[in-house]
């Protein structure tokens, strides 16, 4: 298994006959913390047939990755969290989805008769089977067999769920609360090329509904003390990830961090940049914080000096 915070060997093109396995979970030697960092979005295992079948080249589909965020927040493991990481490629498959969010104009044959066909995302062509990727470049030529969609959702989409639910709870059974912390990367721009650029990090909790407010307080001063420019919610509140297991009233609480894929990495050759090695360091650190004063060690320190 290989360490998440190395460097980028042998090259982040992946494409294999089959996806062996849906997630990689790296375990911490002690798990000391009531934390699980996800990275649901930066798989860079492309099926072949995938592949050849798409209407884009692979660096186009490669757009749609949040890419490298598992390595930018790889050392979450050595703080005492353990880090899981979909294998496959989100313009295959989106985790951050409800199971069933399907576009019956992408499939030959008929949907099962629960699936939500229309979600805003599936009129989007963003649903659990991506039909475009970027500034709305349709992935396929034409339609897919819909046993080919219910296949990748068993084969990946419900161990990737079951994995993820699994961790969620074991944590909540040793510490009595979990936090879950989803994370993502954004452009550094909207369709609107002319339009303001993102600030550098977005907390998403859904308005305060997936994490009690001192989780994203902690985690809005961390970043902030490392001056990088943080909001929260707008234009991203958080997916089906953090809606689904965020419950505060239950103890389970779940922030969605955005990235600003400026910071480390040129957008247009999906290569990371000279800034990377420098924001690895500053989210190592602002995690570090995040973990100490979401257990309540660095609050009881303070109390024990003063």
């Amino acid at each position: 298994m290989s360490d998440p915070s190395a460097p980028f060997p042998p090259g982040p093109d992946d494409v294999v006959r089959e996806i062996e396995r849906p997630y990689t979970l790296y375990q911490p030697a002690l798990h000391i913390v009531p934390v699980v960092v996800d990275v649901p979005h930066a798989g860079r295992r492309y099926p072949r047939a995938f592949v050849e079948r798409a209407r884009l080249p692979l660096r186009s589909l490669r757009r749609s990755e949040d890419a490298y965020v598992d390595r930018l927040f790889g050392r979450s493991v050595a703080l005492g969290a353990p880090l899981l990481v979909a294998e496959f490629p989100r313009a295959y498959l989106d985790v951050n989805r409800e199971p069933y969010e399907l576009d019956p104009r992408m499939f030959d044959g008929r949907l099962p008769p629960f699936a939500n066909t229309r979600s805003l995302r599936v009129a989007g062509g963003l649903g659990t089977i991506p039909r475009i990727v970027g500034d709305a470049h349709e992935i396929y030529f034409g339609r897919i067999p819909v046993e080919e969609a219910l296949s990748r959702i068993d084969g990946l989409y419900r161990p990737y769920h079951a994995g993820l639910r699994d961790l969620v709870q074991r944590t909540q059974r040793a510490f009595g609360t979990c936090i879950l912390v989803d994370a993502h990367s954004m452009p550094s721009t909207g369709l609107d090329r002319d339009g303001p650029a993102k600030p550098d990090i977005i907390l998403g909790d859904r308005f305060g509904t997936s994490a009690a407010g001192y989780i994203t307080d902690i985690a809005e001063a961390a970043f902030a003390r490392l001056g990088l420019r943080v909001t929260r919610n707008r234009p991203y509140a958080g997916g089906f990830i953090t809606e689904h297991y965020g419950a505060p009233s239950t103890g389970v609480h779940t922030l969605q961090i955005e990235i600003n894929r400026a910071l480390y990495m040129d957008e247009a050759t999906l290569l990371p940049h000279a800034g990377f090695a420098e924001l690895e360091q500053a989210i190592t650190g602002a995690m570090a914080e995040c973990f100490a004063r979401w257990s309540g060690w660095l609050d009881d320190y303070r109390q024990a000096a003063e």
